[in-house]
């Protein structure tokens, strides 16, 4: 059809209508076979008791056995012996009609199940009259017995039933032609479970499974698991069990029930399937990034974006997490509770705005802060100091974990994944979960995963605007650590001497080698130890001899300054440490709290320009006054570096002799 250009298809009616056959349907088939006209009027009560007593019940027609069991009005009419008689005399024909019967016991079943029926209630109270009647047929025998038990709400020998018969409920329901709509088979998830032996047999296994291929909603589901996770002995739970708990109550399978399991269930599972506490983080961060939990607590969209983004980049370790323990401010911690998810005792709340996770990763600690201007991740060696303060400090707060001593600490900044990833790999040797192909939490362009080049490069325009960003992060970071007292007292220049050093990381982490150097030198001048290792090292490698022995000078300067690779390196090739003043006067900030608990002076009380004018016998004679007096002596041993001649040079050997001794007594 068409019309100005439009086309149409021609309509058309759907074809015949497809009505589904109800019980009833399969039960009694009107106008198949010789049924029995009813009579006018239709017989009473009393007339179809004679008549069923004289062996004369196929006189009666079915309609006649539809109104006897429906009209309340005739039994009203009935003394209690005539009702008795009447209940008797009309099971037996509902036991032995097998249309009268079928329609009779599902009207029954209706009625058991609080279902709407026209079947009268003496009937219905009266059916264990014939329960144990010696004639009835086994189909009659099974739909009673059945029936009794569903009005009985004897679950447990409902479920033992099916078992005994190996088949499922849903299966003896078709049997018996009873209503497949109803609620008691609801009632069965935990009894399947228990009715089969704690030592499972492979008759067992598959019986089981079947029934729980037809359960129809997942609460049937969870009961059904969480009977079966706990009734058999040692968990031994064969393959159909074992299987179908991987599939479904597994913290990482998909439309997982484990949210929702009861403490002492996972527990078994975590024992069972060696699962780590990470999935415990995971359901913390899932409930916090729901809709109702960014409404309810009020998250910006960029607070709840870096909390998904964090706990899948830590799905990929998840086999990685040993212990774990999480700090909520006390909002939310109440919204978990309300949200009704079941913390464990690992989760506690706690006076702060931010939200704190903190988990053990083989030889490193890591904590979360998941919200604030840093958001940071700090890397802490799993020492037991460090796990007994993380992990079970009652008084613990956010600038407490602040004021420990880190062995790195990471951004959230645009591409951080890819760092962070380089970070635990190369410095910490930590891999994540074996033989991921993929990356959780990255887009495909990104996710490819090899456990020896770690994750792809971001792309360059990735990389500049992280550099713009961590420009930022890192003034506010050191912002933050120069308040707390773990560096003392520093000066001006030694704080910048550590902003200096993160900026020269960040330009590693970039690949921009000459900013990188350029911070390197800056931070060393500054008298930062570890730039003064790592200059070392870069100049180590050069192929000009005055730049390599300038870089064991910086080594050896940053093993004075107490740097514990630098004095590994020191000693493992022998690197010459020229013991002048500057060397001593650095041993002497790195020692001097140590040694003020000795009897030695360590302030200089002599000014340089005192000795200037004095001759070597002059200073030796000195030098017997002022041997217990460090700074002094420190100040003598620069005069005599200002002085060339052989005395001089043999004077200063005792000078620097005496400083080690001092210095090596507090060893």
């Amino acid at each position: 059809m068409s019309n100005k250009g439009f086309t149409f298809n021609q309509p058309s009616l759907p074809g015949l209508n497809s009505i589904d056959r109800m019980p009833f349907d399969d039960f009694f088939n009107m106008g198949e076979g010789v049924n029995n006209l009813p009579s006018f009027p239709p017989k009473s009560i009393r007339e179809i008791v004679r008549l069923v007593d004289m062996g004369k019940s196929d006189e009666i027609s079915i309609l006649e056995w539809l109104d006897v069991i429906e009209n309340k009005h005739q039994w009203e009419l009935l003394n209690k012996n005539e009702t008795n008689d009447a209940c008797r005399a009309i099971w037996l024909a509902i036991c032995t009609n097998v249309s009268l019967g079928d329609i009779a016991f599902f009207k029954v079943a209706l009625a058991l199940d609080n279902r709407q029926t026209s079947l009268v209630t003496e009937l219905i109270d009266s059916m264990e009259i014939v329960r144990h009647v010696s004639k009835l047929n086994q189909l009659s025998k099974d739909k009673i017995e059945w029936l009794v038990l569903v009005a009985e709400k004897d679950y447990r020998l409902i479920a033992q039933q099916c078992y005994s018969a190996n088949i499922t409920p849903m299966g003896m329901i078709r049997k018996l032609r009873l209503p497949k709509a109803n609620t008691y088979l609801k009632q069965l998830s935990e009894n399947l479970v228990k009715t089969v032996s704690s030592q499972l047999i492979t008759r067992s296994e598959q019986w089981l499974e079947k029934c729980f291929n037809e359960l129809i909603t997942t609460k049937e589901k969870e009961i059904f698991c969480e009977a079966a996770i706990h009734h058999f002995s040692d968990y031994n739970y064969g393959v159909a069990i074992k299987t179908l708990l991987e599939e479904h109550c597994l913290p990482m399978s998909e439309d997982t029930f484990w949210y929702d399991l009861t403490e002492s269930s996972k527990k078994i599972l975590r024992k069972k399937f060696d699962i780590s506490s990470y999935y415990e983080l995971k359901m913390i961060s899932r409930t916090l990034t729901s809709d109702d939990g960014i409404k309810e607590l009020e998250f910006e969209e960029h607070e709840a974006r870096q909390i998904h983004s964090r706990t899948m980049f830590w799905s990929n370790y998840s086999s990685r997490f040993n212990r774990i323990r999480g700090l909520l401010p006390h909002t939310t911690y109440d919204y978990m509770q309300v949200s009704g998810q079941q913390l464990s005792a690992q989760i506690e709340p706690f006076d702060s705005d931010c939200e704190v996770l903190i988990f053990e990763l083989d030889k490193i600690i890591a904590v979360e802060f998941l919200r604030g201007e840093l958001s940071e991740t700090r890397f802490f060696k799993n020492n037991e100091w460090n796990a007994k303060r993380l992990f079970e400090s009652k008084e613990l707060s956010i600038d407490a974990i602040r004021e420990i001593s880190q062995l790195e600490v990471h951004d959230h900044i645009t591409s951080w994944q890819y760092f962070c990833e380089k970070l635990l790999r190369t410095k910490f040797k930590l891999l994540p979960n074996d033989n991921i192909p993929y990356f959780k939490g990255l887009p495909p362009a990104v996710n490819k995963y090899s456990s020896i080049t770690g994750l792809p490069m971001p792309a360059q325009s990735y990389l500049d605007e992280r550099a713009a960003k961590l420009e930022r992060w890192v003034e506010l970071f050191w912002n933050a650590e120069f308040k707390t007292s773990k560096y003392g007292e520093q000066s001006g220049l030694e704080q910048k001497s550590n902003v200096y050093l993160s900026k020269a990381h960040v330009a590693q982490q970039l690949g921009k080698s000459e900013d990188h150097e350029f911070y390197i030198k800056k931070s060393a001048n500054q008298g930062n130890p570890e730039a003064m290792n790592q200059l070392g090292q870069i100049l180590l490698k050069n192929a000009d001899v005055n730049l390599r022995r300038h870089g064991e000078r910086w080594v050896a300067k940053a093993a004075i300054n107490g740097h514990e690779k630098a004095q590994s390196l020191v000693e493992k090739f022998n690197i010459e440490m020229e013991r002048n003043a500057e060397y001593f006067t650095q041993r002497l900030n790195v020692q001097k709290n140590k040694m003020s608990q000795g009897h030695y002076k360590l302030e200089k009380t002599l000014q340089l320009a005192s000795f200037k004018k004095l001759s070597i016998f002059d200073l030796e004679r000195k030098f017997r006054f002022i041997e217990h007096n460090v700074g002094d002596l420190i100040v003598m041993l620069e005069e005599l570096e200002s002085r060339s001649d052989k005395t001089a040079i043999e004077f200063r050997r005792t000078v620097s002799e005496r400083l080690d001794d001092i210095f090596n007594s507090f060893y």
